[in-house]
């Protein structure tokens, strides 16, 4: 089986060719330059988000066990199913998502949680816009 070139590697070649060969002949027509780089900028940030989302799982799953261990333990995390994988994440998110709501989390809890929420929107912006301002204080 081919497996060359890779699905982000044919992302980053869709936008290469989009940046160097498309928008420079749209001089003429600002508004259609301007949807072909948002389509280079959208190929680029699908290419990062295929590279990085085992990483990235594993570092958010790992914070929900944390967080959430009974719920977490129950849960098909490990699967190599990746729907399957997703779909154990997103319980767990809406496991926290009705603990929040129902405020029954200690302040401690509700740091550990702060700091995990914190951590998953750093790395997903690392992602989307790597150029955001990822700072405590922002």
């Amino acid at each position: 089986m081919q497996n060359r070139p890779d699905h982000p590697t044919l992302l980053d070649a869709v936008a290469q060719f989009l940046l160097g060969e498309v928008s420079p002949k749209l001089e003429a027509d600002k508004a259609l330059q301007f949807r072909v780089l948002i389509a280079a900028n959208l190929a680029t940030v699908v290419a990062a988000e295929l590279r990085t989302e085992t990483a990235r799982f594993e570092a958010e799953a790992s914070r929900l066990k944390r967080l959430l261990p009974a719920e977490a333990s129950a849960l098909r995390l490990d699967t190599p199913d990746r729907a399957a994988r997703l779909e154990a994440l997103e319980q767990l998110n809406r496991a926290l998502t009705t603990k929040l709501r129902a405020r029954s989390l200690s302040p401690e809890q509700l740091a550990e949680v702060q700091e995990a929420l914190f951590a998953t929107a750093k790395e997903t912006l690392e992602v989307t816009n790597p150029r955001f301002d990822l700072s405590h204080e922002a």
